[in-house]
């Protein structure tokens, strides 16, 4: 076991597993739909159209068909966060209001953890000198008076941390060094800036500034907005180890509880668009950091809402990204909505300018994401063939990639009518290109059973999906059976947590088992469906058949072996001995099959 578990006392983990629902963690996340005995979406791991993402609440555990990741409710907070056993523990503990306890042993923890948690600590306290700074005195009254000018109220304010770093070089670094933090932590933060002569000097100065929190409201970055003409006008923290801009969405932690509430999620690109959202009623609204939206963004929030609505600036370069975006969304196998603002307006403006109601009404009449793709390039239809043609063959990839055929035939007709070519051919010119008028085929991360031989895999499936399977099996020598390395690892597990706790424990089992592909191996197995009353009582019965049978063989073969040996002129007793052994085997083998066939 992971030396860093440990240090949380078992006991505690035991209480808190049993405490937790997993589909009510997950939700939180994922939306979840009821499918038979489990509960479906669109995995938070990999790219995806189809839900295949599987979670089992009777067992507590969760399964993708698509990528085969599998675990318990802490190995889906390690993942989706990417924390460490014990800080997915203390995720599970939080959602719960619970304390985690703390060993002797935990005094001295792991060097990550150590560091990790000091650089929280730091951004914690950057926050607090930053927000005093705005709250305090006149030196804050620039920044106050600047957030008035844009409308922004006081509880807006608070909700969303807004500071402000004040001129000077090293007011932060100074106020620092006195709680005892080192300026080398602050480097490590992207809080300070190294000079050429060793010392250090404050990255934010003389700016507004807006804390970037994750997903546990945890300080983690800082963008800021210069109140001087400092360049940059917007700057934020350097990538660091609490710290990748791709992968956060200012706001979101503010913006869960209405996303879940409404199923519906607005992008915008600015912090002030957000804010003024905000404040407005829009609170289902994210912020990309300064980078055009990425795959692991959109895949954050296709779990979370039904409806994605991008939101851009009318400019060329807010038209440029939301083009952009496109690809993006269908990658990740999402059909959003795009609202294009008019070309002098950013969402702040258009809201303070409109007001909310109109801007609601705005935003019904968003087009779906592939509407505004083909709108925007026939735009401008050229008058000449040769230049149609050439925008055609622009195009066809775009809709040579939709998964609907429906979509498909609706925008082939689009075209057709603006660039005046038959919807026939555009058809054909389809076919044509890709070689095949059919998608791609949809990869799956299956586990491949039918490499392994033997029985030991239809075992697990049972000892792991059926009550009592154990007792009834474990008398025909099932370590025996077990060959391949990692069928043994899993039934050396199981028998461990049967023996403690009476059955199977699937949850418990890939609580014990470090190895991801056993993991998923043990969530696929799990997932298999069994018949019910008399139905599995004649499953059990024809797999302890086939125990029975594989014992036999077994026999046969060592008595075949002694056979050879005694082997020789003459019928001795103890060959004649070994022959009727082998006669009454052969018959109670015979006698197998035909109650089988029973």
């Amino acid at each position: 076991m992971d030396k860093t578990r440990s240090l949380i006392p078992e006991s505690f983990v035991a209480q808190l597993k049993e405490t937790s629902n997993i589909v009510s963690v997950i939700s939180r996340y994922v939306t979840l739909k009821k499918a038979g005995r489990n509960f479906q979406g669109l995995c938070p791991f990999h790219q995806e159209k189809t839900p295949s993402f599987t979670v089992n609440e009777e067992k507590q555990f969760f399964h993708c068909f698509g990528c085969g990741q599998g675990g318990n409710v802490f190995g889906f907070l390690m993942r989706l966060h990417n924390l460490s056993f014990p800080e997915a523990v203390e995720e599970l503990a939080a959602q719960q209001g619970l304390a985690v306890p703390r060993s002797a042993a935990a005094r001295e923890d792991p060097a990550q953890t150590r560091q990790r948690e000091a650089l929280l600590e730091v951004q914690r306290l950057a926050a607090d000198f930053y927000r005093r700074c705005l709250r305090e005195g006149s030196e804050g009254r620039r920044g106050r008076d600047y957030l008035e000018s844009r409308g922004l109220d006081e509880p807006t304010g608070e909700a969303f941390g807004l500071g402000l770093a004040p001129a000077g070089w090293d007011r932060l670094t100074k106020t620092l060094f006195q709680k005892k933090v080192q300026p080398e932590l602050l480097e490590q933060a992207g809080l300070a800036v190294k000079n050429e002569k060793g010392g250090y000097y404050d990255r934010f100065r003389n700016r507004l500034m807006f804390p970037i929190f994750n997903e546990r409201k945890q300080v983690v970055a800082f963008g800021g907005r210069a109140l001087g003409e400092d360049p940059p006008k917007y700057l934020n923290s350097p990538e660091t180890a609490l710290f990748s801009k791709g992968r956060l969405l200012y706001g979101l932690a503010q913006a869960l509880p209405a996303i879940r509430r409404q199923r519906q999620v607005l992008i915008v690109e600015g912090y002030f668009d957000l804010l003024t959202l905000f404040r407005q009623g829009f609170q289902q609204t994210v912020a990309t950091l300064g980078t055009a939206l990425t795959p692991y963004q959109v895949r954050r929030l296709k779990g979370l809402a039904e409806e994605l609505v991008l939101i851009y600036d009318g400019d060329p370069a807010g038209r440029q990204a939301a083009l952009r975006s496109v690809a993006v969304f269908h990658q990740e196998g999402v059909t959003a909505r795009i609202k294009i603002l008019p070309p002098e307006d950013d969402p702040d403006t258009f809201m303070n300018r409109v007001g909310p109601q109109r801007f609601a009404e705005e935003l019904r009449q968003a087009q779906p994401m592939w509407t505004f793709y083909f709108e925007h390039h026939l735009a401008e239809v050229p008058g000449d063939i040769q230049n149609r043609i050439r925008l055609l063959e622009r195009l066809l990839p775009a809709l040579k990639g939709l998964s609907s055929e429906v979509e498909r035939a609706y925008y082939n007709r689009l075209i057709s009518e603006r660039l005046a070519i038959d919807e026939t051919v555009i058809r054909k010119e389809l076919v044509r290109k890709s070689g095949s008028a059919g998608a791609p085929e949809q990869l799956r991360g299956e586990i491949r059973r039918s490499q392994v031989q033997g029985l030991e895999w239809p075992v697990l499936e049972a000892l792991l999906g059926i009550p009592g399977a154990l007792a009834c099996l474990e008398p025909y020598d099932l370590p025996e059976i077990m060959h391949h390395p990692q069928a043994v690892r899993i039934f050396e597990v199981l028998r461990q947590v049967a023996a403690e706790r009476g059955e199977p424990d699937v949850a418990l089992i890939l609580e014990r088992l470090e190895e991801e592909d056993l993991k998923s191996r043990v969530t696929a197995m799990a997932l298999k469906e069994f018949p019910a009353g008399a139905d599995r009582e004649l499953f059990l019965k024809d797999l302890i058949r086939a125990l029975q049978l594989r014992g036999l063989r077994r026999q046969e073969q060592n008595l075949q072996q002694a056979i050879r040996e005694q082997a020789g002129p003459g019928l001795s007793a103890e060959l004649k001995d070994l022959l009727q052994q082998k006669q009454v085997l052969l018959e109670q083998r015979k006698a197998l099959r035909v109650s089988s066939k029973n």
